[in-house]
């Protein structure tokens, strides 16, 4: 029976982990859009401000609204740098969620925990992150299917006689999982202050 329960929960893992990789995909491709689709949302405030912005350049509509979602001392010209980018959308997003992080005196800077402060990434992080997410997915895949062959076929190596373990199989998959995890948050932290940082950049 508790061999049973180990399977299971090796099982469940392995779909935790599919479902990671699935998760993170659509967050980084379609989450900011489906929130921009609410229009009471700020997002969708934002959105839609900046769309009247780029298209008649009035800019007074605009700047009050951002005034109040980000407040009086926010750094206005990083909401403007991003309401004329395409897609401007992701740019407004970042913004949002990193606001309190963002320092602006005559530069940008990020201030992370504990005060630390340094400046925003000039390079993309993204793809080698997800290149690390769908490795964990397949190191799982891995145990996973390790699990099922070390039933009829156990590993006579000694080195490698952990792998007959499907306890200790069943704990590496869900270790793998929770570092998946804490690379998919810090994905989303870093491409947001990445973003942020090209909006203090010239555009090309």
């Amino acid at each position: 029976m508790l061999s049973v329960l180990m399977f299971l929960l090796i099982f469940v893992g392995v779909a935790i982990s599919v479902y990671q990789v699935y998760d993170i995909y659509y967050a980084q491709n379609f989450e900011d859009d489906e929130r921009q689709t609410h229009r009471d949302s700020p997002l969708g405030q934002l959105s839609r401000q900046a769309e009247q912005y780029a298209a008649t350049g009035e800019s007074q509509s605009f700047l009050d609204l951002v005034s109040r979602l980000f407040g009086a001392r926010f750094d206005q010209g990083l909401v403007l740098s991003a309401a004329s980018r395409p897609n401007a959308s992701q740019y407004l997003a970042a913004l949002l969620r990193r606001q309190r992080q963002i320092v602006s005196n005559g530069r940008v800077r990020v201030r992370h925990p504990l005060s630390w402060k340094t400046n925003p990434p000039t390079s993309d992080s993204r793809p080698v992150l997800l290149s690390l997410v769908l490795i964990n997915c397949l190191v799982v895949m891995f145990f996973g299917g390790l699990s099922l062959y070390t039933i009829a076929y156990q590993l006579s190596v000694e080195s490698l006689a952990w792998m007959n373990s499907e306890w200790v199989l069943m704990l590496l998959i869900y270790v793998v999982i929770a570092i998946t995890h804490g690379i998919s948050r810090l994905d989303a932290y870093l491409h947001d202050l990445y973003l942020i940082g090209t909006l203090s950049r010239p555009t090309i």
